[in-house]
C-alpha cells in the first residue's frame, strides 16, 4: 500500500450528532436554563386567598380561650350546686335525725293523746323561748323530772295530786316555772309517757332556722291513715314513696310551685311503733342562688373570652404585621427589584427569616447576573457553533469507487475537533483530521483558525503534499495561537487516478489501513510535531511524510483520541486497541454501517458517563 495522489473533485458530508448519515451532521443543542418565575401582578400590597394567618391565630386563640372558660364553668358552677345540695341536704339530714332520736312513745302519744301533750309539734317550737330560758330550766329542772319519775312510780299513778304537789314542791325555786304558761307546759311534759329530757334534740330545731323549713312532722304509719303531728305547716302529709335503700330518703318535688326537697326516715327496726320523720325544705334560695352564681361564673368567663379575644387580637397583629411586610417585600423583588432589602422588624424568628431574606435576595440578584451572564454566553456559544457548523463539511466526500463517511459530535457546545474534504484539483482529493488543546470557545477559535490556514493555503497553492501545506499552515498559526495551544493533525491526499496516498501527521493519531487482501491492519504513522508548538524550524525538520496504495476493499480510518479516550462510570478508556480490533473485524462493512456499529459500542462501553472530549471519525473503502 504506498504511494501518492493527484487532483480530483469532491463533494462535502456530514455525519452527526451521534447517528451516521450522509446528509451531514446535526447540530448539538443543549436546553436554555428556564427563567425564574414570573412574578405575581403588581400591587401594592400581596393578596391572600382564604383565611388569613391573623384570623387564624385569633381564631386559635380564642377557640382555645373560650373552650377553656366553658371548662372552667363547667366545673366552678358544678362544684358550686354540688356545695349547695351538699349543704340543703346535710340541713334535712339532721333535722330528720333529730325527730327520730326523740323517743317514739313520746311521738306516739303527741299523735293519738293531744289532750296530755301539746297540741302540736307546732305549738311547742313556737313556744320555745327565743332567749333560751326553757332549754336552761329544763336543765335546772333534772332533778325534779327524776324525781317526779320516782314518784310516778312508788305510787303507781295513784295520786296524782301528791304527785304534783311533790313536784312542785320542788320546783318552787324555779323562777322560769313560777310563770303560769311556763307550769302549763311543763305539766303537759311531765305528764305519763312524757320523758322531759328526750326533748332536748328539739330545741337544736331552732337553732336550723325556720326560713327553709316548709314542714317538720312526725307520722304514725301503722293503720294506713297517716295520723301525724306537724310543724311549720299543714297537718295532712302526703308521704312519698320510699324508694331508696339508703337510711334516709329524699326526692325533689314541687309544693305551689315553689321547689322543695323532701327528706324521710324510717323509726328505728326495734321499736314497737311505726313512725316516719318527715322534713320538707325549700329550695327557692337554693334555686336563686344558683340562678346567681350560674350568670356570675357566666358573666366572668364571658369577660375572659373578651380578654383572650383582645389578646388574640393583640397576638396576632404582633406576628401578622411583620410578616405582612415581609409579604410586600416578597413581592417587591418578585417584581424583579432586586436591590430591594426588608428591614428588620423584630429579633425573632420573623426577623431572622427576614435577614435570611436579604441574603436570599443577595444570592438572587447574583444568580440573576450569572443567569443574565450566561445567557449571553450561550448566545455567543450558539452563534460559535453556528460558525463552526458553516465550517464543517456539509457533506462527505463522493468519489467513484470509494465509500466515504465521517461522524463527529462535540463535548460542549463547540469542539475543538475539526475534519474537512478538500478538493485540491481534479485529481487530488485531501482528508483531513485535527484536534485542538483544550475545550469550549477557545479551542473552537483555534481549530476555525487552523481550518482557514489550511483551506487558505491549498487553495493558494494547490500543493498535493499533505506535509508542504501543514508546513506553511504551521507558520501562520504558530504566529497568531495563544501559547501553549496547539493543534494534532493528520492530512492525507488521495491520488484519485492511481489510488495512491500521502499522508502527514502533526502529532496526531495514526492512519488506521486495513488491507482487504491479507486482513491486516498497519497503522500509518509518520513523525511530525503539533501545529503552533513551533513557528518553523523544528516543525519543518521533524515533519515527515509518509505513502500507502488502497487496493480494492481495502479501508482507511482517520479519528481524534476522543474516540480511543472514551471513559466510562469506572474511569476505564475505551482503549487504541479495542478502537483497532474492532476498525478490523467490521472494516468489510459499508462505511454508515461501520461507524454506526463503532459509535454505538463507543456509548455502550461510556454508558452514562459524561463525554469528556470531542469524538471524530472518519473512514473510506476503496470499494
Amino acid at each position: 500500500m504506498a504511494e501518492p495522489i493527484k487532483k480530483t473533485s469532491t463533494r462535502r458530508t456530514r455525519v452527526g450528532g451521534g447517528r451516521i448519515s450522509s446528509r451531514g451532521v446535526p447540530r448539538v443543542t443543549r436546553n436554555t436554563k428556564i427563567k425564574t418565575g414570573g412574578a405575581p401582578e403588581s400591587g401594592n400590597e400581596v393578596k391572600t386567598n382564604g383565611i388569613s394567618l391573623r384570623w387564624k391565630i385569633m381564631a386559635a386563640i380564642a377557640a382555645v380561650t373560650f373552650l377553656t372558660g366553658i371548662l372552667i364553668f363547667i366545673v366552678v358552677y358544678s362544684n358550686a350546686v354540688d356545695q349547695l345540695d351538699a349543704e340543703i341536704d346535710a340541713k334535712g339530714e339532721r333535722l330528720v335525725s333529730t325527730l327520730a332520736s326523740i323517743d317514739d312513745s313520746y311521738w306516739y302519744h303527741a299523735i293519738h293523746r293531744p289532750d296530755q301533750r301539746m297540741t302540736t309539734l307546732d305549738t311547742f317550737l313556737h313556744r320555745v323561748d327565743p332567749t333560751d330560758k326553757w332549754r336552761k330550766s329544763i336543765a335546772q329542772a333534772g332533778a325534779a323530772r327524776e324525781q317526779y319519775t320516782k314518784l310516778v312510780r312508788s305510787n303507781g299513778g295513784d295520786s296524782k295530786e301528791e304527785v304534783k304537789a311533790s313536784l312542785n314542791a320542788i320546783l318552787s325555786g324555779n323562777l322560769w316555772y313560777q310563770e303560769q304558761h311556763n307550769r302549763d307546759l311543763f305539766d303537759n311534759l311531765t305528764a305519763p309517757f312524757g320523758p322531759l329530757g328526750s326533748l332536748e334534740p328539739l330545741f337544736s330545731l331552732k337553732e336550723e332556722g325556720s326560713e327553709d323549713i316548709k314542714r317538720l312532722a312526725v307520722v304514725d304509719v301503722s293503720d294506713g291513715r297517716n295520723s301525724s303531728v306537724t310543724a311549720n305547716g299543714r297537718s295532712e302529709i302526703t308521704l312519698p314513696n320510699m324508694d331508696s335503700n339508703e337510711a334516709i330518703a329524699k326526692k325533689d318535688t314541687f309544693e305551689n310551685k315553689i321547689p322543695v326537697r323532701i327528706f324521710i326516715r324510717e323509726s328505728a327496726p326495734h321499736s314497737p311503733y311505726q313512725l316516719r320523720y318527715y322534713a320538707a325544705l325549700s329550695l327557692e334560695k337554693i334555686s336563686d342562688a344558683k340562678s346567681t352564681l350560674f350568670w356570675a361564673i357566666f358573666l366572668t368567663v364571658l369577660l375572659a373570652v373578651g380578654a383572650g379575644a383582645g389578646i388574640a387580637i393583640w397576638i396576632s397583629t404582633l406576628i401578622t404585621n411583620p410578616l405582612k411586610a415581609l409579604m410586600n417585600d416578597i413581592q417587591e423583588v418578585s417584581e424583579g427589584n432586586l436591590d430591594h432589602e426588608t428591614i428588620p422588624r423584630s429579633t425573632d424568628e420573623i426577623g431572622t427569616l427576614a435577614g435570611t431574606f436579604n441574603k436570599m435576595t443577595s444570592a438572587l440578584k447574583v444568580a440573576h447576573e450569572q443567569e443574565i451572564l450566561q445567557k449571553k454566553m450561550e448566545h455567543q456559544l450558539s452563534v460559535a457553533r453556528e460558525i463552526q457548523e458553516n465550517l464543517m463539511p456539509k457533506r462527505v466526500l463522493k468519489l467513484p469507487g470509494y465509500d466515504v463517511a465521517a461522524f463527529y459530535r462535540p463535548s460542549q457546545e463547540v469542539g475543538g475537533d475539526y475534519y474537512d474534504f478538500i478538493e485540491i484539483d481534479e485529481d487530488h482529493s485531501g482528508i483531513i483530521v485535527a484536534d485542538v488543546s483544550g475545550k469550549g470557545v477557545p479551542g473552537a477559535i483555534v481549530m476555525s483558525m487552523a481550518l482557514a490556514f489550511i483551506r487558505e493555503e491549498v487553495d493558494r497553492t494547490q500543493n498535493t503534499s499533505p506535509m508542504g501545506t501543514l508546513t506553511r499552515a504551521n507558520r501562520m498559526l504558530a504566529q497568531n495561537i495563544k501559547k501553549g495551544m496547539f493543534v494534532t493533525a493528520l492530512y492525507c491526499i488521495l491520488n484519485k487516478k492511481t489510488n495512491e496516498m500521502k499522508v502527514a501527521s502533526a502529532g496526531h493519531n495514526p492512519l488506521i489501513a486495513w488491507s482487504a487482501a491479507d486482513n491486516k491492519v498497519d497503522l500509518i504513522n509518520p513523525k511530525g510535531i503539533a501545529l503552533g508548538f513551533d513557528k518553523g524550524p523544528v516543525f519543518e525538520r521533524t515533519i515527515e511524510e509518509g505513502t500507502l496504495r488502497l487496493n480494492h476493499g481495502d479501508r482507511i480510518v482517520l479519528y481524534t483520541d476522543g474516540a480511543v479516550e472514551a471513559m466510562n462510570t469506572e474511569n476505564e478508556e475505551f482503549g487504541d486497541d479495542r478502537f483497532i480490533q474492532l476498525s478490523q473485524q467490521l472494516a468489510t462493512r459499508d462505511s454508515n454501517q461501520f461507524l454506526n456499529i463503532i459509535v454505538g459500542k463507543l456509548d455502550e462501553h461510556q454508558g452514562d458517563g459524561p463525554q469528556h472530549d470531542d469524538i471524530t471519525i472518519v473512514t473510506m473503502r476503496y470499494l
